[in-house]
């Protein structure tokens, strides 16, 4: 198996049939999967998944954390390659996980973040963000010690997750204190404009304080040095398990 697509969800009832879709419509990969990581969607999430060729997995709610849902599906992969995607991530073109991994045939690069695509419900202040972060950029980078990178459209070296899981413990930002861990191991980071999804939130003034404050916490206890980026994080969950 090439690569692993790996979905976190809770209530994405409204986009996730559209972003399975395009997922299957792929080409340019020889094989990849599908695991959504359900973490107590009551809107019909899960059965909208199940009419697609997915793995899925439900974790208890009251369990849920971005770093932990993630490790569950990275344990559970069988790809080379693991993709982590938002539910409401809609890939851009039947190209986007071909150009995703691309830049893995690089062995010195680690992981992969791809471009940002405002959809039409996006905000000012959050488009703003956006720019402000490089997540809308048409230029590449590579990246050695800027910890910029966005799990809503990225590409994981499997065996790099296995050894370097991802922090379970934080409430936000879990992709950037990754990035800064893996750097520090002389990994490089890149940024591939060509994988584009069309991603925003479209949210309230008063959510998007609340998600800036889930990731701010971290990104400033890794500038201060206050996350130690020698330890090495572990997740494990009682999970159950449905094919389609």
């Amino acid at each position: 198996m090439i690569a692993s697509i790996v979905i976190r969800a809770k209530n994405e009832a409204k986009d996730i049939g559209d972003a399975l879709d395009r997922i299957s419509r792929q080409i340019g990969v020889s094989s990849f999967e599908t695991i959504v990581v359900d973490s107590g969607s009551t809107d019909g999430t899960v059965e909208i998944a199940r009419q697609f060729d997915t793995q899925i997995i439900e974790i208890p709610p009251e369990s849920f954390s971005f770093g932990r849902a993630l490790n569950i599906g990275i344990e559970a992969a069988s790809g080379e390659y693991v993709i982590a995607l938002s539910a409401h991530s809609l890939p851009a073109d039947n190209t986007w996980l071909s150009k995703l991994i691309e830049p893995l045939s690089d062995p010195t690069v680690g992981g992969v973040y791809g471009r940002h695509i405002p959809r039409s419900n996006v905000t000012a202040l959050e488009l703003f963000g956006m720019k402000l972060s490089g997540v809308t950029s048409h230029r590449p980078r590579r990246q050695n010690r800027d910890m910029m990178f966005s799990n809503a459209n990225s590409a994981l070296r499997r065996s790099l997750t296995i050894e370097q899981p991802f922090n379970p413990t934080l409430p936000g930002g879990e992709d950037f204190e990754w990035v800064d861990r893996i750097q520090r191991r002389g990994w490089i980071v890149c940024y591939q404009p060509t994988a584009a999804v069309y991603h925003s939130h479209g949210e309230s003034f008063g959510k998007l304080v609340r998600r800036i404050i889930h990731d701010q916490p971290t990104i400033w206890r890794l500038k201060l040095g206050m996350l130690d980026p020698r330890v090495r994080y572990a997740s494990r969950e009682e999970t159950r398990v449905s094919q389609p």
